[in-house]
């Protein structure tokens, strides 16, 4: 086992958007299913309580699942304006998508489930996740038209990025799994083509390898 001291420099335009999908997000999708979306406000308010209530949830309680729902990244202790982090399942996701995706000259992971017992992620003090140093209030607005699902009608979309940032840990590296230096060759190569994070397609979650110091 190896240990690597890391630090990801984010793009200083195109930073990293979290965009969690939270357990409220589920419950939500699940009260939906009870309220048909061609129902007034009124009708439909009416539904949601009614589904609400079939579910064991107050109005306050559904108050507060839906402003849990929307907040835009993970944070230390999951409060609305604690530090953000890249949680390390996070990580390990870009490593897995990094290695299928690369070119054969870029070492790669070779199976899915070898990433997750392979590299471990750790701010250094126990906590499994990258540290950023920014909070909400850093976030700036990212928008854009998205087409419904259910239409072919646009809607507004706005997701919170932070950017010109350094996100760091601790890599603990199993080399039977892949070499330090390997892994280095498949985070940079990931970083600067794939990114991690949401909106990747626009080019959100790019970086490059600021510090890769092997103990």
């Amino acid at each position: 086992m190896k240990k690597i001291n890391v630090a990801l420099q984010f793009d200083p335009e195109l930073g990293y958007i979290g965009k969690p999908f939270w357990p409220e997000i589920t419950t939500l999708i699940d009260i939906s299913h009870d309220v048909h979306p061609k129902l007034g406000d009124a009708k439909k308010a009416a539904a949601v309580l009614a589904a609400c209530e079939k579910r064991g949830i107050t109005p306050d309680q559904y108050t507060k699942i839906l402003a849990d729902s929307k907040r835009p990244f993970y944070t230390v202790d999951e409060s609305r304006d604690g530090e953000i982090i890249i949680p390390a399942r996070v990580f390990q996701s870009f490593l897995n998508n990094s290695s299928q995706e690369c070119p054969k000259a870029v070492p790669k992971i070779r199976e899915k489930g070898l990433t997750f017992v392979g590299i471990r992620v750790s701010d250094g003090n126990g906590g499994r996740f990258l540290r950023t140093g920014k909070t909400v209030a850093d976030a700036k607005p990212f928008s854009r038209l998205v087409k419904l699902e259910e239409s072919n009608q646009r809607s507004q979309q706005t997701d919170l990025y932070i950017a010109d940032f350094e996100a760091t840990g601790v890599l603990t590296v199993d080399e039977e799994v892949i070499k330090a230096e390997d892994l280095l060759k498949l985070v940079t190569y990931g970083g600067r083509w794939y990114g991690i994070g949401s909106s990747r397609p626009q080019g959100y979650g790019r970086f490059t390898v600021s510090k890769w110091d092997v103990v």
